[in-house]
């Protein structure tokens, strides 16, 4: 086996593909996502293991309480509310830290209300000279040019289908709510990272393409793939992961619509045996870049002639440029 101009063994990475317990269509697709990243990205893929810690600057309370969550998330979150965001984050500076993820339960018009605390944000940014990452959530245009005064990075995640907006997250809200948020954070020179949620009707494909083709319309600096996780004491704690070829075709039709943009899997995805198939789909269908990688994604790359670069203390949802990339 000889491997091509990138260092990439493709005939490996066709036997692979070949292998896989998925329809000859999904790997036809494969195939075609992979070549793209190659072209565009080269041999490097990046590997991200330590994200940015999530600050909710609502604690554990969240107005909307949706059914895939149900508050759990919070709870693993460090509690910025009350007043105590600043400690938080200054905590997090004193250890080293380079960013902050600030989060939070959502109000009843969608939105994640970090914009309400914009100017001691500014402050604890300007004191601590963090990158300041923040899910906003549905916005106005108002609240858009708030978090511009501070926001580094927004992480919106992008959802496709009326009734799964209604069903799941329990919002009166519609698709264009979301593609208005895309446009007010960019009208506000904000950088996007869209996060594309595979499976989050209960594990069922529903509008993840509608999804895609929204974000299309602006310029995200990286999308990043979310897997749905069945969570234990919520509503979906019945539901299974979605199946891993829905997976592979929500990473194959985002790697073609963005040839050039970074196209990431989060750290948000299922665990166990599910996780680390998923991550060697996930490369066999052209990400270039991976949060909290599993073994056998190393041990994958290794086969098929990726460079890894581990990438500390950063989060995947910011665009890296690295030698040997186009």
């Amino acid at each position: 086996m000889t491997a091509s101009d990138s260092g990439v063994y493709l005939d490996r990475v066709t036997e692979k593909i070949k292998g896989m317990d998925i329809s000859d269509a999904a790997k036809k697709e494969m195939l075609r996502s992979f070549k793209i990243r190659l072209d565009s990205f080269s041999n490097n893929i990046l590997f991200f293991n330590e994200p940015f810690t999530p600050v909710s600057v609502t604690g554990t309370d969240c107005e909307l309480n949706c059914k895939h969550c149900e508050k759990h998330y919070l709870e693993h979150m460090l509690d910025g509310s009350g007043g105590k965001l600043r400690a938080a984050v200054i905590d997090l500076a004193k250890r080293g830290r380079s960013g902050v993820l600030l989060s939070g339960g959502s109000k009843l018009d969608g939105s994640v209300p970090t914009y309400e605390l914009s100017d001691e944000i500014m402050q604890i940014k300007d004191d601590t000279h963090l990158k300041m990452s923040a899910h906003t959530g549905i916005i106005n245009q108002e609240q858009a040019l708030s978090l511009s005064t501070w926001l580094d990075m927004a992480l919106v995640d992008c959802i496709g289908s009326d009734a799964v907006i209604s069903g799941i997250l329990g919002l009166p809200n519609t698709v264009s709510d979301y593609e208005n948020t895309l446009r007010f954070l960019t009208d506000a020179g904000i950088p996007i990272a869209p996060h594309i949620i595979a499976g989050l009707n209960n594990g069922a494909l529903d509008c993840e393409f509608r999804a895609i083709e929204m974000v299309k319309k602006y310029d995200p600096d990286v999308v990043v793939i979310v897997v749905f996780i069945p969570t234990k004491n919520t509503a979906c704690a019945s539901a299974l992961p979605p199946a891993l070829e829905d997976v592979i075709s929500v990473i194959a039709k985002a790697r073609q619509e963005f040839p050039q943009t970074p196209l990431s899997l989060s750290c948000v995805r299922p665990g166990g045996r599910y996780r680390s198939r998923l991550d060697e789909c996930a490369i066999l269908s052209g990400i270039d870049r991976i949060a909290v990688p599993s073994r056998s994604a190393y041990q994958l790359c290794a086969e098929i002639g990726l460079d890894i670069h581990e990438v500390d203390n950063m989060c995947c949802s910011y665009p890296l440029q690295i030698k040997g990339q186009k």
